[in-house]
């Protein structure tokens, strides 16, 4: 016998809004093993039965939740196109302003780093769902460009450190805000520091990129 809606006072999507808005803060601060799903339908003013009713249960809601933040975070900052017909430089410093801005933006209403930052510590199987649908597709955005700059004989596995290392510098101010904060007093407070910060990782990456290109035949693999 089909399920009737549990909340009949509030419209199905509406139901869904605030279950994936109470979510995301519980599974921020709790985590995914921890949090409970009967604190977010409390959250969300909603009847416990509405979870699986609209999502099929906790996990169901988890990935909804992190594809909801994924998706805000692709409308906020779009990557830019590689067929733009700019310069690679200019591609890849607008690749890395967009990242950092998905990321840390404060005026952003995605939470998709920080949530993410917490599934890679204690992985669940959202993990290989996120992979396939947001991150791969990503990466192979930037390994394209990275590919064009550092030439057709770089092995793939130099490509994908390089973006690695790329990211990484963005994420460091996601998953270490405390570290961050006491060694740059005041970065999450000031107006300009997204675009400093964003202007430092594609200048120091560049140069990266542009040194590994000029290695030429010591990129092959023994």
């Amino acid at each position: 016998m089909p399920l009737s809606d549990p909340s009949p006072n509030i419209a199905g999507e509406e139901t869904r809004a605030l279950l994936i808005q109470a979510a995301t803060e519980v599974f921020l601060h709790e985590g995914f093993r921890a949090a409970r799903v009967k604190d977010i339908a409390e959250l969300a003013g909603v009847r416990l039965s509405a979870i699986n009713y609209h999502f099929g249960g906790k996990e169901g809601l988890y990935l909804a939740v992190l594809q909801f933040h994924a998706a805000l975070a692709m409308q906020h900052s779009p990557l830019p196109s590689l067929a733009a017909g700019e310069v690679p430089e200019v591609r890849f410093r607008l690749f890395v302003r967009a990242m950092v801005m998905r990321m840390l933006d404060p005026t952003s209403p995605s939470r998709i780093a920080s949530l993410m930052v917490r599934e890679a510590a204690n992985p669940t199987p959202a993990l290989d769902i996120m992979f396939e649908r947001f991150t791969k597709p990503q990466s192979a955005h930037l390994i394209s460009l990275l590919r064009e700059v550092m030439g057709e004989g770089v092995p793939h596995e130099t490509l994908v450190r390089t973006a690695l290392s790329i990211v990484a510098q963005s994420m460091v101010y996601v998953g270490m805000r405390p570290l961050v904060q006491k060694m740059q007093p005041g970065f999450y407070d000031r107006s300009d520091s997204l675009d400093a910060l964003a202007d430092h990782i594609a200048t120091f990456s560049w140069a990266g990129v542009l040194a590994l290109a000029a290695r030429g035949d010591e990129h092959e693999t023994s």
